[in-house]
C-alpha cells in the first residue's frame, strides 16, 4: 500500500489502496462526537428494521439464578 497522506483529498475512486485510503482519510475528518453518533444512528436502523434483535436474558433462564451477573438479580421487597 502507498503512503497516506491525511492532508490530501484521495480520489474516490481506483483500486482497493485508493478506496482504503479515502476510508481512513474520511474516518479521520470526523469528530469521536459524529462517529459516535453514526454509530447510535445505524444502530437504531438496525434495531428498528429488525436486522438485529434487542439482547434480552431466556425466558427459562431467570435472572435471580445468574450468580455471575448481581446486577441482573431480581430484588424482593425489602422488610421495613
Amino acid at each position: 500500500m502507498t503512503e497516506f497522506d491525511p492532508q490530501s483529498i484521495p480520489q474516490a475512486w481506483g483500486s482497493y489502496d485508493d478506496a482504503e485510503r479515502l476510508r481512513r482519510w474520511s474516518f479521520l475528518r470526523k469528530t469521536p462526537e459524529q462517529r459516535l453518533a453514526w454509530l447510535v444512528e445505524m444502530l437504531e436502523i438496525a434495531y428498528a428494521t429488525g436486522a438485529i434483535k434487542p439482547r434480552r436474558p431466556d425466558a427459562s433462564e431467570s435472572s435471580a439464578e445468574c450468580p455471575e451477573h448481581p446486577a441482573l438479580r431480581t430484588q424482593g421487597p425489602k422488610s421495613p
